[in-house]
C-alpha cells in the first residue's frame, strides 16, 4: 500500500488526504549531502524549454535532511514551519510579477516556481506526518501531527489566490511550446485552480476553507485513533488449538492462566486463521472489526457530508464524481462499469468456492454454523491444507524476516543495478534500518530508504510504504536524492514469517523502488506521484517474484535443516495461491462498491445501515451484528472513492507481467525498460502511455481476467 500519496492535485482534498501513509504504509550522516565538507559547486543554471539557461529570482529551496531534522518536537515543528515559510515565500515572487508584462512570464518564474513550492511543501509535510504515525514518542507523534492542519490550510489559500492565479493563467495565454511533462503539469495545475474554487465568489471561498480546515482535522482523528485502538479478547490455552508452536509460546498464559490476543496484526491474522475455535476467532474479529469505535463512525459520517457539500459547490453530482475525475477512470459511472465487468468474470467461481467452503466447514466439524467473515481466513487456509495438501505453518518456517530482507536486497540489485548499503545512523526506534541506494555502474548515490519492519505499541498498524524526502535538481544544481520508507508489522527475525507476509513485503518494496528510481524534472510528478488507481500498479505487479521458485530459493531457508523449499511443497504452495481467490476478490469489490456508495450518495444516510446492506448484495458472508467495518476503514480517509483502484491496477499490473513472463522475470533487461518507460517516469506521462510503450500495445484486461478465471 502507498501510504499519504505525496501528489499535490486536482483537489488539495484529495492529494493531501492520503498524503502521508500509511497505506502505504515512508524514510546517517547527512542524507544527500556530501560525507565530508567541500567547495561548494558553481551555480548550474536550470535549461528553460528552449534551451536558454537562467536562474529563478527569489528565496530557494535548499538540500535538507529531514530524518536528522526532524525526530523530537522542536525539529518536526521547524521542519514544517521552516519549508512553509519558504514555500510561501515563493508564492510571494510568483504574485510580484506583472501579469500584464509577459516579457516577465516565463516558465522559470512561473510554473518552476511553482513547482519549489511543491517542493517545499513536500519537505515540510512528507517527514513529519510519517513521525505522526510511527514515532513511539506521544509528544513527538501529537507535535508532528499539527503540520497537516498547517498544510492544508497553505494549500487551501494557494489555490484559491486570485493573484497567484492570475499571474499562471497569464503565463499560460502566451502558450510556448513545451516539453510534455512541462505541458502536463500546466495543464494540470489550471485544472486544480477550477477543482479547487477559484471561480467561486469570496463568501463560498471562505465556507470552502472551513470545510477543508475540518476535513483535515478529521481524517487525521480518524486514522489516529484506529492506531490508538487496541481491542483484546482474553482466551485459555485449549483455544490456541491449531495455532503455530512459536504463536503459543509468546502468548503464555498469566497468573489466572488466562492469556490475551489483541487486534494487532501479528496477533490477529493467525488467529483467525488458524484457531480452532471459531467462537473466539469471531469474537476477536468484532474486536478487530470496531477499532475505532463509535466516535469514529461519527466522524465519517460528518466528513461524507462535508465532502458532499463542497463537490456540490464545485458543480459536480457526487463527491465520486469529483474525486475519480483526475484518475485514469475519470468518472464514477466508469468505475461502477469496471466493477462490474470483475464480478461477473469472477461470479461462477465465487459460487463454487462458496459451496467448497460450506462443505469444508461442515466436514472441520461446523456443521449448520454460520460462515461468517472471519472465517473466511480459516477456510483458506483448510483448504489449502485439506484440498492442496499445503501446511502453511511449515512453510512458514522458510521465511525468516533478515533472510527476506537480505534476499529482496540481493534480488533487486540485480534486476536494476543497484547497490545497497546499511548505514549506522540514528533513527526514530533502535528497530528501524537505514539504506543508501547507489548506482552500481556510476557509484553515485541516488535515494535511500528506511525499514521499521516490526510491530511496537502505537505504531501504524498497518503495512505502507511513506515518502519521507521528494526528487529534484535544485537550481543550484544540487540533487536532493529521494528518501522513502516503509512501515510494516512483521514477526521479528528469528520467528516462523507467513508467505503472505512476504508477498506484502515485496509489494511495498515495489512502492520503495518507484519513489526511489525516479528521475522526473518536477517534484510534483517525482516517483510514486501519480494518479491514484495507478499507483499501485508497479508494487502489485513486483508480487509475483514472491511466487517463484529460483527468486525464493535465494533466501527461503528451512529454520533448523537451512534446507530451500522442497519442490513438492512449492508446488503445493503455488496450486493453493488460488484457494478463496474469487471470495478474496469478492470482498475486494464489496470495499470498492462500499467506498464508492459512501461517496457517491446524498450525505445523512447511516453508514452501518448502508454497510450491512451493501455487505448482504456483494459479500458472500453473513453479516456479523454489532460490527461497524467503516471506523476501522482508514482508506475511506486517503483514498475516498478510490479503493477500486486496487483492483484497477491489478488489470495492468497482470497486464505488464505478461511481457516478464515472456522474456523471463530474471530477465535485466526487461526490468531495465520498466526502469525507463515507467519508473523513472513517475506522473510526468498519462499511465496508458507508459504502460503501452512498455508492452509495444495498448493496456488489456484480458491478462487479469485470464488469472481470475483460472487461465
Amino acid at each position: 500500500m502507498k501510504e499519504r500519496q505525496s501528489r499535490l492535485g486536482s483537489s488539495w482534498g484529495q492529494r493531501a488526504a492520503a498524503w502521508l501513509m500509511v497505506a502505504a504504509l515512508s524514510g546517517g550522516a547527512t542524507l544527500g549531502c556530501p560525507p565530508s565538507p567541500t567547495p561548494k559547486p558553481p551555480p548550474v543554471p536550470v535549461p528553460s524549454a528552449t534551451g536558454a539557461a537562467t536562474t529563478p529570482p527569489g528565496p530557494q529551496v535548499n538540500l535538507v535532511d529531514p530524518v536528522a531534522k526532524g525526530m523530537d518536537v522542536d525539529g518536526a515543528t521547524a521542519l514544517c514551519d521552516d519549508n512553509l515559510a519558504l514555500a510561501r515565500e515563493i508564492v510571494a515572487t510568483i504574485k510580484r510579477l506583472d501579469p500584464a508584462d509577459p516579457s516577465k512570464l516565463t516558465w522559470e518564474s512561473t510554473m518552476g516556481r511553482f513547482d519549489d513550492v511543491y517542493l517545499a511543501i513536500f519537505d515540510a509535510s512528507e517527514f513529519p506526518y510519517l513521525m505522526g504515525v510511527a514515532h513511539p514518542d506521544r509528544a513527538v507523534r501529537e507535535g508532528a501531527q499539527a503540520c497537516e492542519s498547517k498544510t492544508d490550510e497553505l494549500m487551501t489559500g494557494l489555490f484559491l489566490d486570485d493573484q497567484l492565479a492570475t499571474v499562471l493563467k497569464a503565463y499560460a495565454a502566451k502558450k510556448e511550446t513545451l516539453t510534455p511533462e512541462r505541458q502536463r503539469f500546466l495543464d494540470e495545475t489550471l485544472r486544480d485552480f477550477r477543482r479547487n474554487g477559484i471561480d467561486l465568489p469570496e463568501s463560498k471561498r471562505e465556507r470552502l476553507r472551513a470545510i477543508n480546515q475540518e476535513l483535515t482535522q478529521l481524517g487525521q482523528k480518524f486514522i489516529a485513533e484506529i492506531g490508538a485502538t487496541k481491542g483484546k479478547i482474553q482466551v485459555g490455552p485449549k483455544q490456541l488449538e491449531g495455532l503455530p508452536d512459536a504463536y503459543i509460546k509468546s502468548h503464555p498464559a498469566g497468573p489466572e492462566g488466562m492469556l490475551e490476543i489483541t487486534t494487532d496484526y501479528p496477533d490477529f491474522y493467525p488467529f483467525v486463521k488458524y484457531s480452532r475455535d471459531r467462537d473466539a476467532a469471531r469474537n476477536l474479529y468484532i474486536a478487530f472489526t470496531n477499532r475505532g469505535g463509535d466516535v469514529n463512525v461519527s466522524r465519517l459520517e460528518r466528513i461524507l457530508a462535508l465532502r458532499q457539500e463542497k463537490a456540490k459547490m464545485l458543480g459536480y453530482a457526487s463527491w465520486a464524481d469529483y474525486a475519480i475525475e483526475p484518475r485514469m477512470a475519470k468518472d464514477a459511472k466508469t468505475v461502477r462499469s469496471f466493477l462490474d465487468r470483475v464480478s461477473t468474470a469472477i461470479e461462477p467461481a465465487v459460487k463454487a468456492e462458496l459451496a467448497e467452503f460450506r462443505q469444508a466447514f461442515d466436514a472441520a466439524g461446523f456443521k449448520g454454523k454460520p460462515m461468517l467473515p472471519s472465517d473466511r481466513y480459516f477456510l483458506t487456509e483448510h483448504l489449502k491444507n485439506t484440498k492442496y495438501k499445503l501446511d502453511t505453518k511449515e512453510l512458514a518456517r522458510y521465511f525468516d524476516l533478515a533472510r527476506v530482507t537480505k534476499g529482496l536486497l540481493a534480488l533487486t540489485s540485480e534486476m536494476y543495478g543497484l547497490t545497497y548499503e546499511r548505514l549506522q545512523t540514528e533513527t526514530w526506534h533502535p528497530s528501524v534500518e537505514a539504506y543508501a541506494v547507489k548506482d552500481t555502474a556510476s557509484g553515485k548515490e541516488i535515494g535511500r530508504f528506511y525499514l521499521d519492519l516490526v510491530p511496537r505499541e502505537n505504531k501504524y498498524k498497518h503495512a505502507a510504504m511513506f515518502n519521507v524526502r521528494t526528487r529534484k535538481v535544485l537550481h543550484d544544481g544540487t540533487l536532493q536524492t529521494p528518501i522513502a520508507a516503509l512501515v510494516c508489522n512483521f514477526p521479528k527475525s528469528g520467528q516462523p514469517m507467513l508467505h503472505d507476509q512476504v508477498v506484502t513485503y515485496f509489494h511495498e518494496f515495489g512502492h520503495v523502488l518507484h519513489h526511489l528510481l525516479t528521475d522526473t524534472e518536477l517534484a510534483a510528478f517525482s516517483g510514486t506521484n501519480t494518479v491514484r488507481d495507478f499507483v499501485e500498479t508497479p508494487s502489485q505487479m513486483f508480487e509475483e517474484w514472491a511466487w517463484n521458485k529460483q527468486v525464493l530459493d535465494r533466501f527461503a531457508q528451512h529454520g533448523e535443516t537451512k534446507k530451500t523449499i522442497p519442490k513438492e511443497l512449492f508446488d503445493k504452495m503455488v496450486a493453493a495461491r488460488r484457494a478463496g481467490l474469487a471470495l478474496a476478490t469478492e470482498r475486494q469489490l464489496y470495499l470498492a462498491r462500499l467506498d464508492l456508495n459512501y461517496h457517491a450518495s446524498p450525505s445523512g444516510f447511516d453508514t452501518t445501515e448502508r454497510l450491512k446492506e451493501i455487505h448482504g448484495e456483494h459479500f458472500s458472508f453473513d453479516y456479523v451484528e454489532d460490527t461497524h467495518f467503516q471506523s476501522s476503514f482508514g482508506h475511506l480517509i486517503g483514498y475516498d472513492a478510490g479503493y477500486y483502484g486496487y483492483q484497477w491496477a491489478l488489470t495492468l499490473a497482470y497486464d505488464v507481467l505478461s511481457r516478464f513472463k515472456k522474456e523471463g522475470l530474471g530477465n535485466k533487461d526487461t526490468a531495465q525498460a520498466w526502469r525507463e518507460l515507467v519508473l523513472r517516469r513517475g506522473g510526468s506521462q498519462d499511465p496508458r502511455e507508459m504502460v503501452t510503450a512498455f508492452l509495444g500495445r495498448p493496456p488489456t484486461e484480458d491478462a487479469y481476467g485470464a488469472f481470475l478465471r483460472g487461465k
